[in-house]
C-alpha cells in the first residue's frame, strides 16, 4: 500500500487526545509483547527472506514497534470509516460537552505524518461529509482528523 507525507497542524484537542490513545496502546504493549513474541516474530521474518534469496539468511533482524501519530490516525480512520451521519452529530455533540485538559504539553501540534494514501483520500472525502450548509469551503482537515481520532478514542475508552 502506497504511503504519502502529510504535514498539517493538528488542534490542541486532536493531539491530546493522540497522545492518550499512545499510552493505552503502549500500556497493552508491554503487557502482551513478550521477548517470546519478539523472538518468533524475527525468526519469522527471517524464514520469510531466506527463500526469497539465501544470502537474506544472514541478515539480523532487529524490531522495533512503535506507536506514532500517523498510526494512530490511519486506526482511527479505518475504525471510524463507516459512521453514519447520525453517528457523527453524537461525536460532535460529545466532542463540544468534553472537558479536555489545557495545561499539559503534546509536543509538536505539526508532526510529519506518514499515511496510507486510502487514508489520506478517506480523510479528504470526510472533509466535504462535514461540511455543514452554511459553509462555503470544505471543513478543515485539522477538523476532520481531530473528529475522526476523537471518536476512536471514544471506541477505546468504552472497551
Amino acid at each position: 500500500m502506497a504511503r504519502q507525507y502529510m504535514n498539517i497542524r493538528l488542534s490542541y484537542e486532536a493531539k491530546l487526545y493522540i497522545e492518550e490513545i499512545q499510552g493505552m496502546i503502549q500500556e497493552k504493549m508491554t503487557d502482551k509483547i513478550t521477548p517470546n513474541i519478539i523472538d518468533e516474530i524475527e525468526k519469522k521474518v527471517k524464514d520469510y527472506l531466506k527463500p526469497i534469496d539465501p544470502i537474506l539468511a544472514g541478515v539480523s533482524i532487529t524490531n522495533i514497534l512503535k506507536v506514532s501519530t500517523s498510526s494512530i490516525i490511519e486506526e482511527a480512520y479505518y475504525q471510524t470509516q463507516n459512521y453514519t451521519y447520525q453517528e457523527w452529530l453524537k461525536i460532535d455533540e460529545l466532542l463540544r460537552k468534553d472537558d479536555f485538559k489545557t495545561d499539559i504539553d503534546v509536543g509538536s501540534l505539526t508532526p510529519k505524518l506518514y499515511l496510507n494514501t486510502d487514508v489520506i483520500e478517506g480523510l479528504q472525502k470526510k472533509q466535504r461529509e462535514f461540511m455543514k450548509e452554511n459553509m462555503v469551503r470544505p471543513a478543515k482537515m485539522s477538523y476532520v482528523i481531530k473528529k475522526v481520532v476523537y471518536a476512536y478514542y471514544i471506541k477505546l475508552e468504552n472497551k
